[in-house]
């Protein structure tokens, strides 16, 4: 009798609780789903397609004559893929061979100007091509029609007015370029040539207050240097094996570049990610560079990355890093200096993060622009000009 009256307390209880849950699940139903438990979805996975074969993330570009401090050469060797001389300087060029360096090595020339030694005995510069003693003379006194003029029919100076500038647009001087190009070239320990200010505007004019007698706007201007470059291309380089690149500056808008582009191996931008001395870029220049950058490299061209600063700038330094990080595909080289201190060597430990291949492109994420690795990822913000590079 006891057993019975247990099992039927222990029925009616259990009828009870059945019967307060159906009510509560009923009260639940009839608030609807403002107070029903929240589904909780798997944050799903970013998905990566790389379709570049592995690189080295970190490239570094020297340039453009040795360390001032010989015994730097050693880590130049080490650490710079790709490598810009001068004529005379094939000594140190050898060392770098010999210490175990495969880059390759360009040699700097000046393509918009020669060098004025103030004698016809002098020795000039061999930074361009008016290299010999004598060349000069003879070009202004047998070829005066190849100098570039302003609208009172000047010859155009400047550097000091040890530089006096030619006229692109010239065919014999185009030919004359070319004659000396081979004959530097016949050297096989070049790699190429490296054109310095191929201007793509007529910015460098502008600011030296001055008008152009038969260039009146940049196009007309933009038009003679392309055609320079695609003459260089199809009569020399194009059969020879060697390299051609150029430093483009006074860039107005991106086709000059991309016209320049077509008819190069690959091209420097020497103020990317921050503008020259101490400014900054607004954001819009800022990713109007790395699109340029991306689209560089998409053409199957290099491109060389200078972020101009000071040495003890270690801020500025990691944003330029940082902003190279997001777009190297492979193609890219960086350097961090100013152009007075071009053969002083800077390393920073940053530059040897080990981040591994990038698990995909750049990509936004409020207001940064991040980039992840296999080892880290890299974000930007270039409103705030400051960056982070994050090894796991």
């Amino acid at each position: 009798m006891k057993k019975f009256l247990y099992f039927t307390l222990i029925f009616s209880l259990l009828l009870v609780a059945i019967t307060a849950c159906q009510k509560i699940d009923q009260i639940i139903l009839n608030f609807g789903g403002g107070v029903s438990t929240p589904e909780y979805a798997a944050t799903p996975e970013r998905v990566y397609s790389t379709p570049l074969p592995p690189f080295t993330p970190l490239q570094f570009a020297w340039f453009y004559k040795p360390p001032q401090q010989a015994n730097d050469l050693g880590a130049v060797a080490a650490n710079f893929s790709m490598l810009i001389l001068t004529r005379n300087d094939e000594r140190e060029r050898q060392s770098l061979r010999d210490m175990g360096s495969s880059a390759p090595v360009l040699q700097y020339l000046r393509f918009e100007a020669v060098m004025d030694p103030d004698s016809c005995t002098a020795k000039p510069y061999q930074n361009q091509v008016a290299h010999l003693e004598g060349d000069f003379c003879q070009l202004q006194e047998q070829h005066p029609d190849w100098f570039l003029r302003d609208i009172n029919g000047n010859v155009i100076r400047y550097d000091q007015s040890q530089y006096v500038v030619m006229d692109p647009g010239s065919e014999g001087w185009r030919a004359y370029f070319l004659e000396k190009v081979r004959g530097f070239q016949n050297d096989a320990g070049w790699a190429g040539i490296f054109l310095d200010n191929v201007d793509g505007s007529l910015g460098r004019f502008d600011k030296m207050n001055l008008m152009l007698a038969d260039y009146p706007n940049d196009d007309s201007y933009q038009a003679a240097v392309k055609d320079f470059l695609a003459y260089l291309r199809s009569n020399y380089f194009a059969g020879s094996g060697k390299l051609l690149y150029a430093n483009i500056p006074y860039i107005e808008n991106e086709s000059a570049w991309l016209d320049y582009l077509t008819n190069l191996d690959g091209a420097m931008l020497e103020a990317f990610a921050a503008d020259w001395q101490n400014g900054y870029l607004s954001e819009e220049d800022w990713q109007h560079q790395l699109d340029l950058a991306e689209k560089t490299q998409a053409q199957g061209k290099g491109i060389i990355l200078v972020t101009q600063g000071d040495i003890n700038d270690v801020e500025r330094m990691q944003f330029g890093l940082a902003s190279f990080l997001l777009v190297n595909n492979g193609r890219a080289y960086f350097r961090y200096s100013n152009d007075q201190a071009y053969r002083e060597l800077w390393w920073y430990p940053q530059f040897e993060s080990n981040l591994g291949q990038p698990l995909g492109s750049r990509y936004q994420e409020g207001d940064l622009w991040r980039r992840d690795f296999e080892r880290g990822t890299v974000s930007v913000d270039p409103g705030k000009h400051s960056a982070v590079i994050q090894v796991n």
